[in-house]
């Protein structure tokens, strides 16, 4: 049964590694890990010992640093300095996350739940291990569905999900 799955063997389909930030990052070098990685829509942030503190998404950056320069005309573009004057600790949404050891089921209902595409994934001490995406869940959904009608859909490979 898909629900029954663990995390753990799904998580890195899609995202071998979660790309993180400390909570004293400057705005402005997460938008370089944002252009650097242009599929990324969330940036982890962590504490000194790499625990999850929170989760800098894209569109919260996006908001939070040209907020001042919505447009009153069109020459707004003109004053794109402002960016990085914060903090990924002052961007920062809190996590939901999930562990290893739960299922897709629950990594499921939590992004449903709370309308995320990704949830980073912790050990009991909240150290970021990895991350969970609706892809890498899709993945499974379609594989397990192919199978029970006997054919062989998807190959699933670390990083390349969708190989025949």
């Amino acid at each position: 049964m898909v629900e029954a799955v663990k995390i753990k063997t799904m998580r890195k389909l899609v995202t071998p590694y979660p790309v993180f930030v400390f909570k004293d990052t400057p705005a402005d070098e997460i938008a370089d890990v944002f252009i650097c990685n242009p599929k990324l829509r969330s940036v982890y942030v962590v504490d000194e010992n790499l625990k999850l503190i929170g989760k800098v998404t894209l569109s919260t950056l996006i908001k939070n640093e040209f907020q001042d320069l919505i447009p009153e005309s069109l020459d707004y573009f003109e004053s794109l300095q402002f960016i990085g004057e914060k903090t990924a600790e002052e961007l920062m949404i809190p996590p939901v996350y999930v562990k290893d050891d739960d299922t897709l089921k629950t990594a499921f209902l939590e992004m449903y739940k709370h309308n995320l595409e990704e949830l980073p994934v912790v050990d009991d001490e909240r150290h970021l291990v990895g991350n969970i995406d609706l892809i890498e869940l899709l993945t499974i959904l379609i594989e397990k569905k192919e199978k029970n009608k006997g054919k062989k859909y998807l190959s699933l490979h670390i990083n390349r999900p969708f190989t025949r």
